[in-house]
């Protein structure tokens, strides 16, 4: 457990509630230790004489939100805005540092020290600039020393197919993954090139400059360099109904891959890009853009069957590097109960899986993070299923948003309550994710080589 700053802890019992997994729903009740673990889960747990009750009834119980992208960065004031991911039920998460030019070390040093400002917990994917000697040895100490297993490729900045290639196949002998951001940088760029010479900019530009098509073709050759390499793999955000099949055609060869969806992506619609509309915010200015109803028609399956993972917030204060959103913190898992769980898309144990669980499991931090069972950590949210508001104002504007955290628990500390902060709440800690098994690389490397040659086949014919 990381250090947290500013406040003490004693035993605390939630009774009464409903306790959902990604798993299954029980009506159990759950008791929180004294240094911020899950003591027990049970049935008519005994109230501790020196401890506080927490009532639950009618509410849900479940495991504090893991938001697996965000791009907070070196950002101190960025970090500071994440007390708004715990008014949405989030109590981690996994944030993107970009070492604009400079040594990884360095990178790192910067992103800690900002990151102490967090609200939430935090764990740390990296950026990587290129696949030189000096960036290699620099993976090797963050996976061993830092706790960093999950590296940030960008297609979308013009990493080189060798790059990946290289970076790719280091990361999986190092046990780490790499999350590759599929686009194709040369085609973005010459659309965008042609766009700007016809006066067409902002977020119109942002539209027509990334069809699907880009994005398919970016996704598909993502999932095959890394096969090359025999590396596991996560591609996201995906945002079209072409990537959702091609991630479901390589599962169904047997190679590893996994992947994310943004929020946003899920609810707003292509139109917030057209110029003769309302105004439009900063933050609908992202690649991928937003799309029609058919690609998050796509985006909503693709997340029933499994073949995209996790939602995210994609969240990114303004001007930061890489790409993002400059809002949703808070909306990211309000998104999914109303149009996934309310619309009868998803079941309360999927919302979890895709909201918490499958990003713990993901990055190696399951069951720490995303499990309410006896030694996890007691981040839990108290959830009231039947909540619904409509946004009046920012990127998710006139949509409607459901649920609510009535409670939001984070290390068995009540942080959250009453729709505002608790006064001496403190920080968040430094989550490190743990490397992934040696053997790891060498038998995804012969799953992967495998699956190729299926695929061979199959484009054969019999």
């Amino acid at each position: 457990m990381g250090i947290r700053h500013g406040h003490t802890r004693g035993l605390l019992l939630i009774r009464g509630g409903t306790v959902v997994t990604a798993q299954a729903s029980f009506r159990v009740d759950v008791l929180c230790g004294d240094v911020g673990e899950i003591l027990a889960v049970g049935p008519d747990l005994d109230i501790p004489s020196n401890g506080t009750v927490v009532d639950a009834g009618g509410l849900l119980v479940m495991p504090g939100g893991v938001d697996p992208q965000t791009g907070i960065g070196a950002d101190e004031a960025g970090f500071a805005r994440t007390v708004a991911a715990l008014s949405g039920g989030t109590t981690t998460i996994l944030d993107t540092m970009h070492p604009d030019g400079g040594r990884l070390d360095a990178a790192w040093r910067d992103w800690r020290h900002a990151a102490r400002h967090a609200h939430v917990d935090v764990g740390l994917h990296m950026a990587m600039p290129d696949s030189g000697t000096v960036v290699m040895r620099h993976m090797d100490v963050l996976v061993a020393e830092h706790g960093v297993n999950a590296f940030h490729l960008s297609m979308a900045d013009g990493l080189s197919d060798h790059d990946i290639l290289e970076l790719t196949s280091h990361a999986a002998a190092c046990g780490a993954l790499c999350m590759i951001e599929a686009q194709n940088a040369q085609a973005v760029a010459y659309l965008r090139a042609g766009l700007d010479h016809a006066g067409i900019t902002g977020s119109e530009a942002c539209l027509l400059s990334a069809p699907p098509a880009v994005e398919v073709e970016a996704v598909g050759r993502a999932i095959m360099l890394a096969g090359l390499s025999g590396g596991p793999v996560h591609v996201g955000p995906v945002s079209t109904t072409g990537a959702t099949e091609v991630l479901a055609q390589t599962r169904l060869r047997g190679q590893r891959v996994e992947a994310h969806v943004l929020a946003p992506h899920l609810v707003v619609d292509e139109a917030v890009h057209d110029p003769e509309g309302d105004a439009v915010p900063d933050s609908c200015i992202t690649l991928p853009p937003f799309r029609d109803g058919m690609h998050r028609r796509a985006l909503w399956g693709g997340l029933a069957s499994g073949n995209i993972g996790m939602v995210a917030s994609g969240f990114r204060p303004a001007g930061g590097a890489g790409n993002g959103v400059a809002d949703g913190l808070g909306q990211r898992m309000r998104v999914v109960w109303q149009h996934g769980v309310r619309a009868g898309i998803l079941t309360a144990e999927e919302f979890v899986a895709a909201t918490s669980q499958a990003a713990a499991r993901a990055f190696n931090i399951y069951p720490r993070k995303g499990a309410i069972m006896p030694g996890a950590d007691a981040d839990i949210v108290l959830w009231d299923p039947d909540a619904q508001e409509t946004c009046v104002s920012g990127l998710y504007a006139g949509i409607t948003l459901g649920g609510r955290a009535v409670q939001v628990i984070r290390g068995g500390v009540t942080v959250w309550k009453d729709d505002m902060p608790c006064e001496g709440a403190g920080y968040g800690a430094y989550v490190p994710c743990p490397a992934f098994r040696p053997q790891l690389s060498e038998r995804m490397r012969r799953a992967a080589h495998l699956s190729m040659r299926d695929g061979e086949r199959h484009d054969r014919g019999p």
